[in-house]
């Protein structure tokens, strides 16, 4: 064998050994590409469930709009009596579907000043407002702070929700149970009825006309609540 055939079996030899590196190169990286792809893949899968999650659903904030009142209505030894209120403030999110539906009661504030609570009936406001201590304790609140539920029904929607209702100084956790339904203008019309104790609130029931007259001690509170965002 010649000097130049042995040169020519060399380089072939060379050429052999750098393609079988390159291709060692080459199936390395996409060995790493692989390896990769498998590292991510359970992140980019799980930003992609999120991503639809936040796409599907939302919280939106409500506030009580016109048309929006309460009333309180109670017995005596005489007559029936109501006072009533619309001057509300209250705070209200629901976390609502891609259809914008309610699913659930995410947060519910609800603030009344008492001497915004008005009568027909003589001389009953100044007693009412003097048995609910309105001076020293202004406002009426509940709170939300207990389980929730949003459960359709037809074309309403239940929504039960615990929390705490301050009264005169005194605070109770009760449980409101109302019926929402879609309105128009995107608004959600909330009604409802709570019956309670004035004597559980520490609340002597107002006396008038020297006695005469004596305020039941169960009170009826009643809402129409005229929701829009």
């Amino acid at each position: 064998m010649t000097f130049k055939d042995r040169k020519i079996r060399l380089n072939i030899f060379n050429d052999r050994l750098f393609n079988d590196i390159d291709k060692v190169n080459l199936n390395q990286i996409n060995i790493n590409k692989m390896l990769n792809i498998r590292l991510y893949l359970p992140i980019l899968i799980t930003f992609f469930f999120l991503f639809c999650a936040n796409v599907s659903s939302q919280t939106l904030s409500f506030h009580p709009g016109p048309g929006s009142y309460v009333t309180v209505t109670g017995t005596s030894t005489l007559h029936d009596w109501e006072m009533k209120s619309d001057d509300i403030v209250s705070e209200v999110q629901f976390r609502t579907n891609e259809e914008g539906e309610p699913e659930n009661l995410e947060s519910l504030i609800f603030k009344l000043n008492k001497t915004t609570l008005k009568s027909d009936k003589s001389g009953l406001e100044k007693r009412a407002y003097d048995a609910l201590n309105a001076r020293q304790f202004p406002d009426i609140t509940f709170e939300m702070n207990g389980n929730t539920s949003v459960q359709r029904n037809g074309d309403s929607y239940v929504v039960r929700s615990s929390g705490d209702l301050s009264v005169a100084g005194m605070t109770r956790q009760i449980r409101i149970n109302a019926t929402c339904i879609n309105g128009e203008e995107a608004k959600l019309v909330c009604t409802g009825s709570q019956q309670l104790k004035m004597s559980d609130f520490n609340i002597d029931p107002p006396v008038m006309m020297l006695g005469a007259l004596r305020t039941g001690d169960e009170v009826t509170i009643s809402y129409n609540i005229v929701l829009t965002h």
